[in-house]
């Protein structure tokens, strides 16, 4: 059963994807069958030569009609009409015990059914609806012609009232079947474009998300190692100046600064080897290595300092649950602004960095009272470093602004709202250090 099934659908895309070749097959074995049939029926009670010629014509154009019926729905469709026009003017053709009927009734009417289940199922408005308008006023002609033949009433069943009920009835049945099958096919087809339309936007649905994930991924990817990179390299360059200079006259301050420096190197080492270990993972996950936290904001400003940046840190309000996100954006703004205040605010700077913990929100703010960082060309936020802090506020629904302070200096605040954030506690207690 499997392989008969197989077999049938091989025939079945074969002829789906010959349209012409099929339709010129099936026009062959029609006039083979049903034509030759007709054209027996004629030629044995033949009517005069040009009523004679004018059948066996209209015969021809009729099957020649089928050969194009998939490919040209339409004039297939007139050549097919013409025919039966043609075939309705001539006599009547005589049937056994002195009956009488119209040609069109013969066999080779069914290619023009099949012509009119075409042009129902795939041609377009509003070529479907005069089809069926063309069949009715056909049906009623050929009915007015077959009822009103002297023999009708004598030889048909139920007389002449029951025999034109049973010949309209039929006709009708014809008709609006073939009619119906075609739209039917038309609403099937529909149904497939459409479901294969909407597998395709699923399909480019997936790709788009795919590639934003990727997308996205790249870009925090580039945020986590700017921090990294951009934090841990000034640190250190700031550590080495110092060292440099007491270098000559106090060795053992000299040592713990190359040590800072080494620490600091380490921690960005591994920082690194965690975000190439995600670009090489063929299912990028959570970095496996700890994240930096809200907690670790008071280690960061203890190097900071030991830079030589003096930098205090004020830590109010009861300390909340954050997930993993707010930690690490926390920790990256408070990181990112003391990096852009070791890099340009100067000489003679100082920073103060304060955690106020609310009842809605978390805020951190970053001021400094040396220069400002140069505004990147063409955008209203200095710097990627900012970019990146106003991205992961935004993710977690929260906000950045930055800009000069009110006396001088620069300004950043940064608000995490605590609604969303509940999956990893926070053991901050509020301290002040200087």
């Amino acid at each position: 059963m499997s392989a008969a099934a197989d077999d049938v659908q091989r025939v079945y895309r074969w002829a789906r994807d010959r349209p012409y070749a099929t339709d010129v097959a099936l026009a062959i074995a029609l006039a083979a069958t049903a034509g030759t049939v007709s054209v027996l029926t004629v030629t044995a009670d033949p009517p005069p030569t040009g009523y004679l010629l004018l059948t066996l014509s209209a015969f021809a154009v009729l099957h020649l009609a089928v050969s194009g019926r998939r490919r040209r729905p339409v004039p297939a469709f007139v050549l097919a009409v013409a025919g039966e026009a043609a075939l309705s003017i001539v006599p009547l053709q005589s049937g056994g015990e002195g009956t009488a009927y119209p040609v069109t009734l013969l066999p080779a009417g069914l290619a023009y059914l099949l012509c009119a289940y075409s042009v129902s199922a795939r041609a377009p408005s509003p070529w479907p609806r005069m089809s069926l308008l063309v069949g009715m006023i056909g049906t009623a002609a050929v009915t007015v012609r077959f009822v009103t033949a002297p023999t009708f009433a004598d030889t048909a069943p139920g007389g002449q009232w029951g025999g034109t009920l049973f010949v309209v009835a039929a006709l009708l049945a014809t008709v609006l079947s073939m009619w119906a099958l075609g739209a039917f096919r038309r609403w099937r087809l529909a149904q497939i474009e459409g479901l294969a339309e909407r597998a395709r936007r699923a399909e480019q649905d997936r790709a788009d998300q795919v590639r934003q994930a990727a997308v996205d991924e790249r870009a925090r990817i580039a945020r986590e190692i700017h921090d990294v990179v951009a934090h841990s390299l000034s640190v250190m360059v700031r550590q080495a100046e110092g060292g440099r200079f007491v270098a000559a006259t106090d060795t053992a301050k000299a040592a713990e600064v190359m040590r800072t420096i080494a620490d600091i190197g380490r921690e960005a080492l591994q920082d690194m080897r965690s975000l190439i270990g995600v670009l090489r993972s063929d299912n990028p996950q959570e970095m496996s290595q700890p994240q930096p936290t809200i907690d670790d904001i008071t280690q960061m400003v203890d190097r900071v300092r030991e830079s030589g940046l003096p930098v205090s840190l004020d830590v109010s309000g009861r300390s909340r649950n954050l997930d993993r996100a707010a930690h690490l954006a926390a920790y990256r703004l408070v990181q990112e602004s003391l990096t852009n205040v070791v890099k340009h605010a100067g000489a003679g700077a100082r920073a103060q960095v304060r955690i106020v913990w609310g009842e809605q929100d978390l805020t951190l703010e970053v001021t400094d009272t040396g220069q400002p960082p140069p505004p990147t060309v063409g955008s209203s936020i200095h710097g990627r470093g900012h970019v990146g802090m106003s991205e992961r506020l935004t993710l977690l629904g929260g906000s950045l602004s930055a800009g000069p302070a009110a006396d001088d200096g620069y300004r950043v605040t940064g608000r995490i709202p605590l609604v969303r954030s509940n999956s990893v506690a926070v053991s901050s207690t509020p301290k002040t250090q200087e």
